[in-house]
């Protein structure tokens, strides 16, 4: 402990006290429901509680140390650094790989303001690349035959974790619906904003915002965007940094400083079926913190072999092949935040596997075979900070009076005419240097352009997930590589200089409804900045202005979300 000038915050303390309550609240309410049944727990409400649990002991730990800093003017320094990486050949004890996964969570406070550095085929794994990211096991789902895992990056500070237990159950949600209601998938999206910002969820007396400028609305059509592509929708109060997004969506999980990507096929994953010969019941699901310990394992070995970054690396399944042989199938991907990287990482994985691991004591078991590889997008969750959904940056283009076309950067802006804007705040989301984001046309401002949400927009890959040559679906490569030459020959990511028949062609429309018989829909779009000279320029494929095409998916930085109704 080291004495220090400035003393803790007592707003903190009662903050806390409050949260430990709502969450004992929460677990009182969850244990009652399942004694007033009369059944027995099942997996899904074990989880549950186990993560209440640990979200209690935190914020108890943090209250604690506040208190301290309060009334001894002390600052406590706990000793709960990430531990060094897990190696294949160590044993693991079942409360040490628990211990280790809290560890990793508690351990985060800022994320480096440092991009990460690129793994490499040739070079060793360094250990550090990313010291405030780190991939865990989330969720553990054991069946007869098949096992499936979850594993997110543990971002920032978790102790601040806002869970989003999303049930199906009507009886222990809180939420009041309207008379008639037969679809409460929008309710419940509603009333876990509501929760989160303490708003009612009695929907009778407090009916849905619908509208444009409607922040309930716009959660509604980012849960539809999300469900379009796969994703699970979660609130948090992590502040969240936006210069790693594309980092952090590589690893699976989407924020508001990459959703545009969710909308694209830039960020694929290469998946793998391993062969190997272990039991399932024995070896590997015996408990789910045998799981974990295979799992962590087993990317680490495949870290190892490719001296890459072990957060490349994400277990999907585990399947048992036969009932009387030992015979299981592991699905696992690999992922970077350059296409390029993680094709070469794929090919060199495919050539080890053809004459097998004999080096590796978890890989050793990987039957020798040319494996193939398919390609998907894998991006698994759709995280948003709600206090980063800023009504400050909120602006009303059907407002009378707007111009069409202003400038920023020194590029034309075309405004979006007819369209509400709920602005986001980004302006300390990539560091100190706002320039980025003014509107003076100075030097190291960036242009306007706007993102759609369709997926299948200009890019796609096959539905047997074999990777397309770039020139049947990415139109403009060859058009790109002759203005700026092979630089452009990657995968391009496209936005268009208009809303209005540029992006808004390459968005799918939601519906809200609003009553028993009457439904309202919206479209969204995505309003970003752009790098200058970071793109080429193309007069389709949109029907008004240009379309840019970028090959970094850093170079474009949503900073509103636009909605429309139809």
């Amino acid at each position: 402990m080291a004495r220090s000038a400035s003393r803790g915050d007592l707003k903190k303390i009662y903050q806390y006290s409050e949260n430990i309550t709502k969450t004992r609240d929460r677990a009182i309410r969850l244990t009652c429901i399942d004694q007033n049944r009369g059944v027995p727990t099942d997996k899904k409400r074990s989880n549950r509680m186990a993560r209440l649990r640990i979200r209690i002991n935190r914020l108890t730990l943090k209250r604690q140390d506040e208190i301290l800093k309060v009334y001894s003017n002390l600052i406590i320094r706990r000793n709960i650094l990430s531990p060094e990486p897990r190696r294949s050949k160590q044993t693991h004890q079942t409360s040490q790989a628990s211990i280790s996964s809290l560890d990793r969570q508690s351990a985060v406070r800022h994320e480096s303001s440092s991009p990460p550095s690129s793994p490499t085929l040739t070079s060793p794994r360094s250990t550090s690349s990313s010291p405030a990211l780190q991939l865990i096991v989330a969720n553990i789902d054991i069946n007869p035959d098949v096992t499936k895992v979850d594993m997110i990056p543990n971002v920032l500070n978790s102790d601040n974790e806002s869970y989003d237990d999303d049930d199906d159950d009507n009886e222990d949600d809180g939420i009041v619906y309207p008379d008639g209601v037969t679809d409460f998938r929008p309710y419940k999206t509603v009333a876990r904003y509501r929760k989160a910002t303490g708003k009612s969820t009695n929907f009778r007396s407090y009916p849905i915002l619908v509208g444009e400028d409607s922040l309930e609305t716009l959660i509604l059509g980012l849960e539809d965007f999300a469900q379009q592509h796969y994703c699970d929708l979660r609130f948090t109060d992590e502040d969240i940094q936006f210069h790693r997004s594309v980092y952090r969506a590589s690893c699976g999980l989407v924020d508001l400083g990459s959703i545009h990507l969710l909308a694209t096929d830039s960020l694929l994953t290469a998946t793998f079926e391993f062969e190997m010969d272990l039991d399932y019941d024995t070896d590997i699901v015996s408990s789910k913190e045998n799981v974990e310990t295979f799992v962590l394992d087993f990317c680490q070995a495949i870290s190892n072999v490719l001296s890459c970054d072990i957060n490349n690396v994400r277990v999907f399944t585990i399947e048992k092949l036969t009932k009387k042989s030992r015979k299981t199938r592991v699905n696992f991907g690999l992922t970077t935040s350059e296409h390029e990287q993680t094709q070469q990482l794929a090919d060199q994985l495919k050539i080890h596997a053809q004459s097998g691991f004999s080096d590796e004591e978890i890989l050793k078991h990987v039957k020798p075979r040319d494996y193939i590889y398919l390609w998907k997008t894998v991006l698994t969750h759709l995280k948003i900070r709600l206090a980063d959904l800023d009504p400050q940056y909120n602006f009303d283009y059907r407002k009378p009076g707007v111009p069409d076309k202003d400038t920023r950067g020194g590029y034309p802006y075309f405004l979006p005419i007819g369209w509400f804007r709920h602005g986001l705040n980004v302006s300390t989301k990539y560091g100190h240097d706002r320039t980025w984001i003014g509107c003076v046309n100075a030097p190291g401002e960036w242009p306007v352009a706007f993102h759609g949400t369709h997926k299948e927009a200009v890019t796609g890959i096959v539905a047997n997930g074999l990777l397309p040559k770039f020139t049947e679906t990415d139109v403009k490569l060859d058009e790109a590589i002759d203005q700026i030459g092979e630089e452009a020959n990657k995968a391009g990511l496209y936005v268009a200089t208009h809303c209005h028949g540029g992006a808004d062609l390459y968005t799918t429309p939601f519906t809200v409804t609003t009553a028993a018989d009457r439904s309202e829909q919206f479209r969204i779009v995505f309003q970003c900045r752009v790098e200058p000279k970071k793109f080429t320029t193309h007069t389709s494929p949109v029907n008004e202005g240009e379309a840019w095409r970028f090959v970094d998916p850093n170079a474009i930085r949503p900073y509103g979300i636009l909605l429309k109704k139809d």
